[in-house]
Formats: C-alpha cells, structure tokens, sequence
C-alpha cells in the first residue's frame, strides 16, 4: 500500500508540473503583454540582457517595435516569430513550446520524476537490509534464553545490550546512504536547471554576464540599420562590409543590402533632369540594380515568404521601364501583400503602383489605406491622406 501511495504522490506531482507549465491564464492587457514581449526578448547586442533592462539603442528601438505590433493587434506568435526573423532566433529567451523545444520544458520534470522514485526505491531496500538482521538476531536470543531456562524478558534485554554497537552502526550508515542520496538529487536538480537556464536563452554559450556590447554580425546589422535610418549611407555600407566578412548569407543584411542599392539609386535619379519617366520613377542607368536583385533573391530562396525582400524586389522591379519587369514587379508585390504583412512598406509600394503604372484608383486607395493602419512615421501618414484625398477627389 505504501508503494501504491508513493507511485500515487509521484503521478500527481508529475501531472500538476505538467499543467502549471502549460496552462493558459485569462487574457492579459495590452500593456501586460507588451511588457512581457520585451522581459522575453533578447538585446541582439547585450550579453544576457532583456530589451526590457537594456539601455542600449537597439533595445529602445525593438522595444518601440513591440508597442506598435501590440497596438496593431498582432498576436504573440506573431511578433515573436518577426523579431527572430529580423534579429535571429536567439533574441527569444523562451524556449519553443513545440518539436525540439518541448525537451527543454519537459525533461526538468521528468528528471526529478526519476530522481524521485530512485530515491523511494534506494529507501526501501536500505530499510529491508537494517530490519533484517535485527530480526534474525531476536529470534537468536529468544530461543538461546528458552534453552538456558531464563525469560524471555530477560533474553531480550541482553540481547539489546550486546546488539547496541551493531544496531548503532546500521543506523548510521543508513542516514550517510540517505545524505548521499540527497545530495545525488541536489546535484541533478542543479544541472538540469543550468540546462534549462541556457536553453531557454538567458545567456548564450560564451557569454559574459555583464551585458557588454558585443560586435557579433547580428549586433553590427543593428548598427548597420541604425545608420541607414540616420541617412548615414557610407557609414552603413561600411558596415555592412563587415557584418559580409563574418556572416556572408545574414538575411537581414542581404536585405539592408538591398535597400542601400536602391537609396543609392533615387539619390542618383533626383539629381538627374526631369523626364525619366515620371509614372515609374525609372531608376539610372549608374544604379546597380542587379546586385540588389541578387541580394533579395539570395534571402527569397531561403524563405519564399520574407515580405521585406518580395516588397523591395517587386518595387524595383515595376520603376524599370520593361513591360515584362513591371508584370513580375507586380506579382512581387501581390505575394508580398497577400501575406498581410505588419509593415507598411509593401502597401505603399503596391498603391504607388496602382495609382500611376495601372491606374487603378480604388484599389490604390484601398492599399493606401491598408498602410495607414499599419502605424507609418507621421510623415509618411501625412503624405498617404494627402493622396487618398488627391485620388477621391479624381474619381468624384
């Protein structure tokens, strides 16, 4: 009965581990969630740190990101899988709840399950062997004191006196078998929380934990990126020369890449006299356009479904003045926005691209309209209302 008990306490111990980890809880706030997003998210370029915690740059930026998604609607899946798909699957702190990653939340509990009943089962049979021998050794004394005509009270008693060293020492060696084993457990809880602990992305392998700045490929794509936001295009391009040099097929930087091919080229086309072809803005004939090509296919051949890359190519794509480029461009753009993508970029290229290669001013309305509710800077929401203003005024 007594083992039925134990294997009873194990199961239910087992079972409430197992729903506390994966039991859902009511629906948080809009705040809640986005503060949980950011203590889950890993500084692409700290060592150790939470975006949350971080001070550094790139932390404020993705926290602000995070916000936005939150305010959109987007799901946690979601933003999860966009932060890893621009910063890597190491900014996720938590382990994957599927495939793989389920060993990770899995064996903590079945280890101590095993350790458990390891434990139970060494108890027993140390318990058998110190009852045992005290068992032979009465019923020895017993009947040596029936022979010899005394008591049995008398027997036992004597009995006890001499054993009392022996017992004393089995009893001892009991509890040292006991610590032992105690502390066999101590230790095995101790790894697999270490396992846990750098499974789960709390500090990757080889780092330190004093949250420095580390120059790894992903942490200079930040600084890449931040450059190119700050019109710091040289200083970008330098950068990104190195962030090659130590990781030549980052997708991030395939596509950052890509728009400094295609910065360079407006750049190019503004300084140029009117009359390059206004419905398609067509870019310079000194635009390296096929390096950028190169670039977003590089990362479409990796992932057929990256948003970014299928919007920057099918843009570049429809400002070349060839019929066929722009039919491809568009179909670019179609995939792109058939995917409902969180960013704004391709709702805009897909309206521009209505509005003056198709002439399609419903639907350039509607896919202006689709980039507004995508949270634009200020400046770029300013300029979509002033067209969809421009183009209803047109059909009206």
């Amino acid at each position: 009965m007594r083992r039925i008990g134990w294997l009873a306490v194990t199961a239910v111990a087992i079972v409430a581990a197992v729903l506390a980890a994966t039991a859902t809880r009511p629906p948080a706030t809009e705040a809640e969630r986005a503060y949980e997003l950011k203590e889950a998210t890993l500084c692409p370029v700290c060592d150790g740190q939470s975006v949350l915690e971080s001070n550094a740059p790139a932390a404020a930026a993705m926290r602000r990101q995070i916000d936005t998604w939150v305010d959109a609607g987007r799901s946690d899946t979601e933003i999860r899988a966009d932060l890893a798909a621009a910063y890597g699957d190491d900014v996720n702190a938590l382990p994957p709840g599927e495939g793989v990653g389920t060993l990770v939340w899995a064996l903590p509990v079945a280890a101590f399950a095993a350790a458990a009943a390891g434990l139970w089962a060494a108890t027993r049979r140390w318990k058998a062997r110190a009852v045992a021998p005290d068992a032979g050794g009465d019923r020895s004394d017993g009947d040596g004191a029936e022979a010899e005509g005394g008591t049995v009270g008398d027997a036992s008693t004597a009995a006890g006196d001499l054993d009392l060293p022996g017992r004393r020492g089995r009893g001892t060696g009991w509890r040292n078998a006991t610590v032992v084993t105690v502390g066999a457990l101590v230790l095995v809880g101790a790894v697999a929380g270490v396992l846990v602990a750098r499974s789960a992305g709390l500090r990757l392998s080889g780092e330190t934990l004093t949250g420095d700045i580390d120059r790894s490929a992903r942490s200079l794509l930040v600084d890449a990126q931040r450059q190119f936001a700050a019109n710091q295009l040289d200083e970008s391009r330098a950068t990104l020369e190195e962030i090659f040099r130590l990781d030549p097929d980052l997708r991030g930087a395939l596509v950052l890449s890509a728009r400094l091919h295609l910065r360079h080229c407006e750049s190019v086309s503004s300084q140029e006299p009117s009359g390059a072809g206004e419905a398609t803005d067509a870019p310079s004939a000194e635009c390296d356009l096929q390096s950028a090509l190169v670039d977003l296919d590089r990362v479409l051949a990796d992932d057929p479904s990256d948003t970014e890359a299928l919007a920057l190519r099918g843009w570049l794509l429809v400002r070349i003045p060839d019929r066929e480029l722009i039919v491809a461009g568009i179909a670019s753009l179609d995939a792109a926005v058939a995917l409902d993508p969180g960013e704004f970029d391709p709702w805009v290229f897909r309206g521009y691209t209505a509005r003056f290669i198709e002439r399609d001013l419903e639907a350039a309305i509607g896919y202006y309209g689709a980039a507004l509710q995508r949270n634009p800077p200020p400046a770029m929401a300013a300029a979509l209302e002033t067209a969809i203003t421009e183009m209803q005024a047109e059909l009206e």
